[in-house]
């Protein structure tokens, strides 16, 4: 006997929506890739050529931030809404402003905290924080673009049914 075939969520006119835990696992999903990959692209330069971290280090580093990424992209990017909705305005410079403060408000104590578990010296820890603050304005937005870039990647690619989105 076959295991039964798992059908996605079909749609109704009574349900114009896919299944809530369906769209979270992949907005989770989206929030993981992306924390994790624009993290380590970012942290090789400030790592290994600003703090003098031994690669070492900075691998030690980068494999606890893969794990406390994991947990934390979804919070970061319900926080970066929840913010979003809070603080009004258009544009350019306050999206820049708005993705700025998220980035460096959220990811500064953590980027802390992870260093230090890896073994950095006080020293490098503080060398790295301060260039973090500097760069913060750097990076928070390029984040929050690709963040969203990512988004519209993942929502043409999913499957359709009856002409619209799956989740």
């Amino acid at each position: 006997m076959s295991p039964p075939i798992i059908a996605p969520p079909v749609e109704t006119e009574q349900t114009p929506y896919p299944a809530p835990s369906l769209c979270r696992r992949r907005e989770l999903l989206l929030d993981i890739f992306a924390m994790n990959s624009f993290s380590w692209a970012i942290a090789i330069p400030i790592e290994l050529l600003l703090a003098g971290m031994s690669f070492q280090e900075h691998l030690q580093v980068r494999l606890l931030a893969v794990f406390f990424n994991t947990l934390i992209a979804r919070p970061f990017g319900l926080y970066r809404l929840w913010i979003y909705r809070r603080v009004p305005g258009r544009g350019r410079l306050h999206a820049y402003l708005v993705d700025t403060f998220v980035f460096l408000s959220f990811q500064l104590p953590l980027y802390t905290a992870n260093m230090l578990l890896g073994g950095a010296s006080w020293m490098e820890i503080a060398t790295a924080s301060m260039t973090f603050m500097v760069l913060a304005g750097a990076m928070g937005r390029p984040y929050g673009v690709y963040l969203d870039w990512l988004r519209r990647q993942w929502i043409k690619r999913r499957p359709q049914i009856q002409g619209r989105a799956l989740a």
